[in-house]
């Protein structure tokens, strides 16, 4: 059924390199909305090196038209997995022309992978193992390849003005790396449709380009706050905190539990403030220069998250917290139960504070008791210790 070649140990190495990339960046960040997406990234072009040594080792011609399909279909998935990769780096932005309908994006993208895969029809097969028979697969693999190519660098376009330093590098890399694999398949594709004998190994594009995402994945620490210490002088004195605790600071102004953030950095803890009150009007009236800021808005931008996304605000304080010994601070706990299922919100709760507890962490919690229902209000207070006026 196999014919294996002299290629045969490179199309393995290609895959297991990949799966394995792919592993590893998972484990290093499983709550992240960038590793995960980058780990299915890696797990399809281990499926289409896969299905390149099949293509090149298959005696039957039938199998061989469904690797050629499948190859095709994977190849167009991957490329929808890329470019929703590359809307979230270096921070998440929306889709181009659907913004946040990615149930529309997904159908789109599984739409155009079965109909080019549907394209195939009869194969022939040469010295380097089978391909269509016609040009129709290739041609529409090509056009959305430019397509692929052009919503790329218009995703880059879009955020490259609100990008600064460090940020417009690692979204001019991510994208580079992304547009490899596209670019390299057009000259094999063209080799194929040309007769010309080469080797068809359409996944060395995907190899440089998982290779050079892992790097950066790991190396930028995306969607990850920076700890600093900033020094800063307390508005006024408060009951110190107990570290390893989370409390609920039920006043109808924020501003007690600040005042207690700032005065546990006084203390030498690095704080992240998690808040609906746009940071800039915080960083004025607290005289926070350098703590991260995490504003809870729906519209895209650096150091933001959609309130609905419980998932990457999850792994952005988790992450914070596991770094070592911090302050995270939540104003907005209302606006997260307005975007999302209340057992939802309280998982987010309840997983902050275990590990606030494992790591000797503060975790509090700014609401306003008169805009909780009785049930909202008896749940909070028995996950979280009550500090009233």
């Amino acid at each position: 059924m196999l014919e294996l070649g002299p290629l045969t140990p490179a199309f393995l190495s290609l895959a297991i390199s990949e799966f394995a990339l792919g592993g590893y960046v998972l484990l290093r960040g499983r709550l992240s909305p960038v590793h995960r997406t980058f780990f299915w990234l890696a797990v399809l072009a281990g499926l289409g090196s896969l299905l390149d040594l099949l293509m090149a080792s298959l005696d039957s011609q039938l199998l061989a038209e469904w690797a050629i399909r499948s190859l095709l279909f994977v190849a167009i998935l991957e490329m929808g997995v890329a470019y929703r990769l590359s809307v979230l780096v270096p921070h998440p932005t929306h889709l181009l022309l659907l913004k946040n309908r990615h149930w529309a994006f997904n159908i789109l993208v599984l739409a155009a992978a079965t109909v080019t895969a549907s394209s195939v029809g009869d194969i022939v097969r040469d010295d380097n193992g089978w391909k269509p028979a016609n040009d129709l697969p290739f041609m529409m693999l090509a056009i959305l390849i430019v397509l692929y190519l052009v919503f790329l660098l218009a995703s880059l376009l879009n955020k490259w003005e609100k990008l600064k330093g460090l940020q417009r590098r690692q979204a001019a890399l991510f994208s580079s790396a992304l547009a490899v694999p596209a670019v390299l398949m057009i000259p094999v594709m063209a080799s194929a449709m040309t007769g010309i004998e080469v080797p068809r190994m359409y996944g060395l594009g995907e190899i440089i380009s998982v290779v050079i995402v892992a790097y950066a994945i790991l190396r930028y620490h995306l969607l990850n706050p920076p700890r600093v210490n900033e020094p800063v002088l307390p508005h006024r004195h408060v009951p110190s905190l107990t570290k390893g605790r989370a409390y609920l600071f039920e006043f109808s102004s924020p501003d007690r539990m600040f005042e207690s953030v700032v005065q546990e950095m006084g203390d030498g803890m690095s704080a992240l403030i998690v808040t609906r009150t746009h940071p800039d009007q915080l960083r004025a009236r607290f005289q926070l220069t350098q703590t991260p800021f995490i504003w809870l808005a729906q519209t895209p931008g650096p150091d933001r998250v959609d309130p609905s996304n419980v998932q990457m605000l999850t792994h952005m304080t988790m992450e914070f917290v596991r770094k070592g010994p911090s302050v995270i601070a939540l104003e907005g706990l209302e606006y997260l139960m307005l975007n999302n299922d209340l057992n939802k919100v309280l998982k987010f709760l309840s997983q902050l504070r275990d590990e606030v507890i494992v790591e000797g962490s503060i975790l509090l919690v700014s609401v306003d008791p008169r805009t909780l229902t009785e049930r909202q209000k008896a749940i909070l207070e028995r996950e979280l210790e009550v500090v009233k006026e």
